[in-house]
């Protein structure tokens, strides 16, 4: 079949459900093309016919089986075009967050079918609009993301990581401040650690304790972050479906996140896992304490996520976007 999948830009982020699918559905045989403003950022390496436009209008939509718009700017044109049936790929719940929130809840009542990416997404779709949807998780590719060796076995310290997205850049729900003050705390309970950070927008943050900036440019890069640490941490307070969580699983590093929502699908508190409620940060501090300090601890839960990650893959998620899109052909 043919998608077109109209896009504002393909920068990091939520943007990977895009690439992903992308891709899988090409290599299952279906012809995908990917419309983008002529300067738009394209941050994925993708195998999908990419056509730049001026800009997204009815006209410049190419015809399509399928029609896959995503942020809520998109649909419309997708919508009005008429060239193809429109499935509305959600990748975040807009009205909670922009700021033109009329047109981004009429963006959910055209009268498409909805694909949300978790249970808790699906959720809050159906809170805001009474409309049900279909979800297709997020998934990791293990072939890039796996276990390389720690590197606190060659240093003599542990390492906590963690993606820096700060308030200058728009990420207001990151939890950053919370989780500089439970290192800062940590730091009175746990002797020596250290502290590397990627930063993909290049924020560079006063924090109250030493710490690393990492370059990570590629999902190989990225994997070894994660990789060669002995915990990831998250902060946010909410999440549509939060992939880092679980490619840091898929990395065998163990993970303290909050239960930001999204991520409950995959987060199993004790057993692949430790969850924190949103801005607890005595609590974050105490678990991060309690698993720099258990050993055992930390490489039970690293290997339980490590073999809890390896079903959620992107050929499933592609797997059931194809079902869904073949049952709606049939209807």
């Amino acid at each position: 079949m043919k998608l077109v999948i109209p896009v504002v830009s393909l920068e990091t982020g939520g943007t990977r459900f895009i690439y992903q699918l992308a891709n899988e559905m090409v290599d299952k045989g279906h012809s995908v093309e990917i419309v983008l403003p002529e300067n738009a950022s394209v941050a994925w390496p993708l195998r999908a016919q990419v056509t730049r436009v001026k800009e997204l209008t009815p006209y410049t939509i190419p015809p399509a089986d399928f029609i896959l718009p995503n942020f809520y700017p998109t649909v419309f044109p997708a919508w009005e075009s008429k060239k193809g049936r429109v499935v509305r790929l959600s990748l975040g719940y807009e009205p909670l967050w922009v700021e033109d929130k009329e047109k981004a809840l009429a963006s959910y009542l055209i009268d498409a079918p909805i694909i949300a990416i978790s249970q808790w997404h699906r959720q809050l779709i159906f809170q805001g609009t009474g409309r049900n949807s279909t979800v297709i998780h997020g998934g990791v590719d293990s072939t890039v993301f796996h276990p390389y060796p720690k590197k606190s076995l060659s240093t003599g310290r542990l390492s906590i990581v963690y993606i820096l997205r700060s308030k200058e850049h728009g990420y207001t729900w990151k939890g950053i401040e919370d989780f500089w003050e439970a290192c800062q705390n940590l730091a009175q309970l746990v002797p020596a650690f250290d502290v590397q950070v990627v930063a993909p927008e290049g924020a560079n943050y006063q924090a109250p304790l030493p710490y690393e900036i990492v370059k990570a440019h590629s999902d190989s890069e990225m994997a070894r972050f994660y990789a060669q640490a002995d915990i990831f941490a998250s902060t946010s307070y909410f999440e549509s479906f939060s992939m880092p969580p679980l490619e840091a699983m898929a990395c065998g590093t163990a993970v303290v996140t909050t239960d930001n929502g999204g991520n409950r699908d995959y987060t199993k508190n004790g057993e692949n896992c430790l969850l924190v409620p949103p801005s607890d940060i005595q609590q974050l501090t105490l678990v991060l304490a309690h698993l720099l300090s258990q050993e055992k601890e930390r490489n039970r839960l690293a290997l339980a996520g490590l073999q809890f990650a390896q079903p959620w893959t992107w050929r499933h998620s592609a797997d059931k976007l194809e079902a869904l899109l073949y049952q709606l052909a049939r209807t």
